[in-house]
């Protein structure tokens, strides 16, 4: 039975088979759009693969406090040439060097054995280092640039012992500060320390330990709040207010007499009441009350301080992208950072020193580390009410790095 004739002049039609052949065409294009969106979706869910799996490569040289000084000096050494530090640096230019040297009667900070190595590294390259700090919101010997030099030169920063200047980086009060425009979720714009700007590469040398605004302070709070200017501080600290518990309160005046900002006052019943509206969240009166009658209210605010922190960061990498570098010391950490002024007892076990290029890398890789050697990480051992992550998961997000990380280790 003939169902087509194809002479021009005669076509027999049947409905039936031109259905089907529409039919059947429909399924052949369909099946290649179906595939091309499932191929289209398999190489999305590579892609994405690959994006989560990438990690940030670090460096870690393990040693202890106790160790041997020449030693240690030769594995920090033989650290800053695996992470290839000279990448960012170049002959004659000025590179500054961000530590943290210590408050007055603090015992556990870094010392000028620690730096003396990254020193001399970069002057090796032909660069020109300085170390440097910033002024800090609170009473103390490290509030304004006069001081603060004398006490690195008391802790044994002084160019006579450690070859460089140290210099004070947003100058006498610190309010030498420049603006970075960031266009981030909170803040617009954020004021770093001016030197920072003006230094062509940055080395932050930082000191692992627990915080009580966010759980672990290392590398991304040194970046963030360590190198921002007084208003820049201010404004992360203004997120969190303390309270101060009547009940404990023992009228002893010591907080009174510490607070930056005169928010303190004394009420009817002789004890001590902050001032909301006049307090600038430092956390001063936290540090220095003995009886434990100042409390923050972590529920509410230290995440604040947190993205606050991060987002501040995010300003000093924007504008040295390609021209930063962090090490991290992970020894003798203790429940609260270097800027309290008395010895205190460590918290977890030393790890050692991390290099590399990726601040979430690196407190990540803290955390896990110190989990892993004292079976309980740095955080938890320090403040267990803080949600220490929220740096971490907010720092990725805005672009300060990455939490995967591969990690390898030096041997001396």
């Amino acid at each position: 039975m003939q169902f087509l004739n194809f002479s021009y002049h005669n076509i027999i039609f049947y409905p039936e088979i031109f259905i089907a052949l529409l039919y059947y065409i429909y399924l052949f294009y369909s099946s290649l759009f179906i595939k091309g969106i499932f191929f289209t979706f398999k190489l999305m869910e590579l892609n994405i693969g690959r994006i989560t799996m990438e990690r940030s490569k670090l460096h870690l040289f393990r040693f202890t406090n106790k160790d041997n000084i020449e030693h240690v000096k030769k594995g920090i050494h033989r650290l800053l040439e695996a992470m290839k530090l000279e990448s960012i640096l170049k002959e004659e230019e000025i590179v500054a060097i961000k530590i943290h040297i210590g408050e007055k009667g603090n015992k556990t900070h870094l010392k000028p054995y620690h730096v003396k190595p990254i020193i001399d590294y970069i002057k090796n390259y032909g660069a020109k280092p300085f170390l440097t700090d910033t002024c800090v919101l609170y009473k103390s010997q490290r509030s304004n640039a006069y001081d603060h030099v004398l006490l690195a030169h008391e802790h044994g920063f002084g160019i006579e012992k450690i070859g460089v200047p140290f210099i004070v980086a947003d100058g006498i009060a610190g309010r030498n500060e420049a603006s970075i425009r960031i266009d981030a979720p909170i803040n617009k714009e954020v004021y770093i320390a001016a030197d920072f700007l003006a230094a062509n590469s940055i080395v932050v040398v930082s000191h692992a330990t627990g915080h009580m605004q966010t759980g672990i302070g290392a590398t991304i709070k040194n970046i963030g709040m360590g190198m921002s200017s007084r208003k820049g501080k201010l404004v992360q600290h203004s997120v969190s207010k303390p309270r101060i518990v009547s009940q404990v309160c023992t009228a002893c005046g010591l907080c009174l007499r510490w607070c930056p900002a005169d928010a303190i006052v004394v009420n009817s019943e002789g004890k001590s009441v902050i001032v909301e509206e006049k307090c600038i969240g430092c956390g001063e009166c936290l540090a220095v009350c003995r009886f434990n009658a100042v409390k923050f209210r972590w529920d509410r605010t230290d995440e604040e301080v947190q993205k606050q922190i991060a987002e501040h960061a995010l300003g000093v990498i924007k504008s040295k992208r390609g021209k930063i570098a962090y090490i991290t010391f992970a020894i003798t950490m203790t429940k609260d950072c270097d800027c309290m002024a008395q010895p205190e007892r460590f918290v977890v076990k030393d790890i050692g020193v991390i290099g590399g290029y990726d601040p979430i890398a690196i407190d990540k890789a803290i955390i896990d580390l110190t989990e892993k050697e004292s079976g309980i990480n740095l955080s938890k051992a320090s403040y267990p009410n803080i949600n220490y992550n929220v740096q971490l998961e907010y720092g990725e997000k805005i672009g300060l790095g990455r939490r995967n990380y591969e990690i390898e280790e030096i041997q001396v």
